[in-house]
């Protein structure tokens, strides 16, 4: 009997039987790539908002090409009049010191209040049972650095150590309300962190940090998460073969998406870390040249498949030299391959 996309995702979780493995994008498509699919005869109309596709146009791509569909919940810390904008984005660098956080501190962390029609869509899917539905926020290396900047970021675990804290301390505190709001109005799947602490050379910060900046206000929050029976997964760019058991010893569940450019390797962290899950680690950058070599990128993922702790996915958006032929052929080899279990 076929299951629910609920159902298969929870099953997986505590390592029940599923039906098969899911099969998604658990990030949203291109649209770069979607423009060009269009021109190849996509039936798709493109509602465009900014540089990003609108979710119920992401839906749609989802259900053209016959996968589960993943829904698009987004909570960030951030109130209806922040009037810190840049080209459509959040401005990056606008905290130096303490006085420019406690500046922009009274446009962060609104009083949540749970989004009663947003709810409401999310039952709807689960009620018609093709959809995986996560709560996606960011983390606690991706937040300080929107604040920071990038460079200025790195150098804030030497130069401004008590306003790091202090920044994770009041975003833990709000997140936590967050989260027990939403849990009092629905279950979601999983709660996704976006993170990008690694880069293709791996960890941007040592150990000593990510245990000190870190990992306390993630313990803390996989620990409240575990409590509604939710797990974690995380997301972070580049080599975590280091990073992978920091992550795993605050509880986090899983991480993705395991770039093949970075040369990282799903099977060698399967081993590290056994009880975790991995999402992903498809290379992108074989899609172009055709069905053969798809295949051969199955086949090389076919084992790591087996252990039911990983879900094959592409490990990044598919690029725009993807036609949409070949993305056609990669969706029926998804389909494949996730019976192969």
């Amino acid at each position: 009997m076929e299951m629910t996309a609920h159902e298969r995702m929870v099953n997986l979780f505590k390592g029940k039987e599923i039906d098969r493995l899911p099969r998604i994008e658990w990030c949203p498509f291109w649209r770069l790539t979607v423009d060009r699919w269009v021109k190849e005869g996509l039936p798709c109309t493109i509602r465009k908002n900014g540089t990003h596709l609108t979710p119920s146009t992401q839906y749609e791509l989802q259900e053209y090409f016959g996968l589960d569909k993943v829904a698009i919940g987004i909570y960030k810390p951030y109130t209806k009049d922040w009037p810190y904008t840049e080209k459509g984005y959040t401005k990056q660098g606008l905290v130096a010191n303490a006085a420019d956080y406690h500046k922009v501190k009274k446009h962060l962390y609104p009083e949540f209040e749970v989004d009663k029609d947003h709810i409401a869509l999310f039952k709807k899917m689960r009620a018609e049972g093709d959809t995986v539905i996560p709560a996606n926020f960011e983390g606690f290396f991706w937040f300080p650095r929107v604040l920071f900047d990038i460079e200025p970021h790195l150098y804030s675990f030497y130069d401004e150590p008590d306003l790091y804290k202090e920044i994770c301390e009041d975003y833990v505190t709000w997140l936590k309300k967050v989260i027990e709001c939403l849990t009092n109005e629905f279950q979601f799947d999983y709660y996704y962190f976006m993170d990008d602490m690694s880069y293709n050379h791996g960890p941007m910060i040592g150990k000593e940090q990510f245990d000190e900046f870190l990992a306390p206000y993630y313990k803390q929050i996989t620990a409240l998460l575990h409590s509604f029976d939710i797990p974690v997964i995380v997301d972070s760019d580049g080599d975590i073969t280091k990073a992978v058991d920091w992550y795993a010893s605050t509880g986090v569940d899983g991480m993705l998406p395991l770039e093949r450019q970075a040369g990282v390797d799903v099977s060698v962290y399967l081993k590290k870390q056994p009880n975790m899950f991995f999402l992903g680690h498809f290379d992108k950058m074989c899609m172009k040249f055709g069905e053969e070599a798809m295949r051969a990128e199955f086949e090389r993922l076919l084992p790591s498949i087996k252990t039911r702790r990983f879900i094959p996915s592409v490990d990044h958006q598919t690029p725009p030299d993807v036609s949409l032929e070949n993305y056609k052929i990669y969706v029926k080899l998804l389909k494949e391959y996730t019976q192969k279990i």
